[in-house]
Order: structure tokens, then sequence, then C-alpha cells
């Protein structure tokens, strides 16, 4: 699992962050989810997506996936993912 945050790392809190995602690995079928729990057990969310792309410019392994994710609060933040099989974290310093 790879994340590239468009607008610079790190994310801003309360402003929408455009995230490619590129996922990789056997039974990666259908459509991510995603669950962002942060500080004080805080829920993020999606604003759009995941929308997959048929192609870029991004050189990494797996499908590609586009999201707006917006982190209310600064603070550590935990994207929870899952696709098929394929589960993972990606934890985010959000300032």
């Amino acid at each position: 699992m790879w994340a590239w945050f468009q607008a610079g790392y790190p994310p801003q809190a309360g402003v929408e962050d455009k995230t490619l995602w590129r996922l990789y690995g056997p039974h990666t079928t259908g459509v991510p989810t995603f669950a962002l729990v942060g500080p004080g057990s805080q829920q993020g969310h999606l604003n759009w997506g995941p929308e997959e792309h048929g192609g870029s410019s991004w050189t990494r392994p797996g499908r590609e996936f586009g999201t707006g994710l917006v982190f209310p609060a600064s603070g550590c933040w935990d994207v929870h993912l899952t696709l098929g099989q394929l589960t993972g974290d990606v934890y985010v310093l959000v300032s």
C-alpha cells in the first residue's frame, strides 16, 4: 500500500486533501474502504472516493485510487484501509 498526499505533507486539519493510493497484492478485487480514526477516537471522513484511476505517471505497483480525505483536528491519525483480503494502516501526522 502506497499513499501520496497531493497537497503535500503533512495535511492540514479541516482541509480536504486529495490523496492517491496504490494497492498491490493478491485478492485485491472490489473497491477499498477507508476508516479515519484520530485523537480521542475522533472520526474523519472522505469527501469523495474512492475513485479508481485508469493510470497515471505515479510509478508504484498495484491499482490506483483517489480519495478526498478530511481530518477534522490535528494530531496523529490512523487511516485504515481494506480491499478484499488486503488490510493496512497509514499513520498520518495532521497539523
